[in-house]
């Protein structure tokens, strides 16, 4: 079976235009580009979390529990989140809250 990389008399090293072809698509896809924050509260670093009290805590983990739970209903329904890292984004940062408030509590 012959390779689709391969071009005619001059084939050369087979893996080089092999892995040049994949090295192109890879460089040349777009939504792979980092477009930054695409929402405020779905990432929260933890500088963020260090700088908030504990009412403030407390009050960002209701809103991003709330969230998740919209992102949990939009995934069941099958209907597709804008952003599609979202949910994992969300989900750490309500570990790295409860992280954060348990380490208080043991303080």
């Amino acid at each position: 079976m012959r390779s689709p990389f391969k071009t005619g008399a001059s084939q050369g090293c087979r893996n080089w235009s092999k892995h040049l072809a994949s090295f192109h698509w890879k460089w040349m896809r777009p939504w792979k580009w980092p477009l930054g924050r695409r929402s405020e509260m779905t990432h929260i670093s933890s500088k963020e979390i260090d700088a908030m009290n504990s009412e403030q805590r407390s009050q960002t983990l209701v809103e991003l529990r709330d969230e998740m739970l919209q992102l949990r209903s939009q995934q069941a329904l099958g209907g597709s989140s804008s952003n599609s890292g979202a949910y994992k984004q969300t989900r750490r940062s309500i570990a790295r809250l409860l992280t954060k408030m348990n380490q208080e509590k043991e303080e």
